[in-house]
């Protein structure tokens, strides 16, 4: 055995594998640092400005609330490791805190907080699922009119093309499957804002589409276990290669991945 099979997985880690096997080895499998992304640091501005205001009572939620609330995310990010490293200043950080006002501006345009009964933030979910276990945080959670219950998420990035739609509810059908299993409550409906497009994607999880969770989960966790016995981490080249932190490393752009574990830690010191 080459690398410890994991006995954990979240969501997003499963997404990971699935979208590159080599990345996910690079970043989960070794922990090799990435340099902070601006994209990844405005998402989880975003995010918790509306997590403040969604800690106050539905009436209180409204603009100028939610103003305030992002004003204290930028005053916690100042010193967050990963908006620090992006090492913005002048009309760079100005920029960019106007982006995420504006993003928090359309997620108004999507829907009235204060419509919100109910609301659970940042729960901690995990179950079960085959040989491995699978864990993470949900963003939001709440009762609709009929006392059902809902998951939903906030995306700053750009919404998916409809045929793709599906792929990007998969994290919330792991959720909703581990819901499912803690609270014996199957919940009633999933959705997805893409607050940069101000689109939002609703599904209904069903017994049939949790069953899926557990085959495609299964599936994922003995293809990782696969890897680590012989070492093979497959590539998939694709658009989010332009993004990757490890392209250096990777042989589809002629790198070399055993020169990661001593060159990517070297690669994001300040010269």
């Amino acid at each position: 055995m080459i690398f410890d099979v994991p006995t954990t997985l979240s969501p997003s880690r499963i997404s990971s594998f699935e979208n590159c096997p080599l990345q996910f080895r690079f970043a989960s499998m070794q922990g090799l640092p990435q340099p902070p992304q601006v994209h990844l640091v405005r998402g989880n501005a975003v995010h918790r400005a509306l997590e403040l205001l969604f800690g106050d009572e539905p009436a209180a939620r409204t603009q100028a609330r939610a103003t305030a609330a992002l004003a204290e995310a930028r005053a916690e990010c100042a010193s967050d490791a990963n908006y620090v490293g992006l090492g913005m200043t002048g009309a760079d950080e100005d920029a960019f805190w106007s982006e995420c006002a504006r993003l928090v501006d359309n997620y108004f345009q999507m829907e009235d907080p204060s419509t919100v009964a109910g609301a659970e933030l940042e729960t901690w979910v995990e179950a079960p699922i085959g040989r491995v276990t699978v864990r993470g945080y949900i963003d939001r959670m709440e009762r609709d009119g009929d006392g059902r219950l809902v998951i939903s998420d906030y995306k700053t990035g750009r919404a998916p093309n409809p045929n793709y739609e599906d792929r990007a509810m998969a994290q919330l059908q792991v959720y909703a499957y581990l819901v499912r299993e803690m609270r014996g409550e199957m919940p009633s409906a999933l959705r997805l804002y893409f607050v940069r497009d101000k689109v939002r994607i609703d599904r209904t999880p069903s017994e049939q589409s949790l069953r899926h969770v557990a085959r495609r989960t299964t599936g994922v966790h003995d293809a990782i276990a696969r890897s680590c016995e012989t070492g093979v981490f497959a590539t998939k080249k694709g658009p989010l290669c332009n993004f990757c932190a490890f392209r250096s490393w990777c042989p589809e752009f002629g790198g070399d991945p055993a020169r990661a574990a001593d060159e990517a830690p070297l690669a994001g010191r300040p010269r």
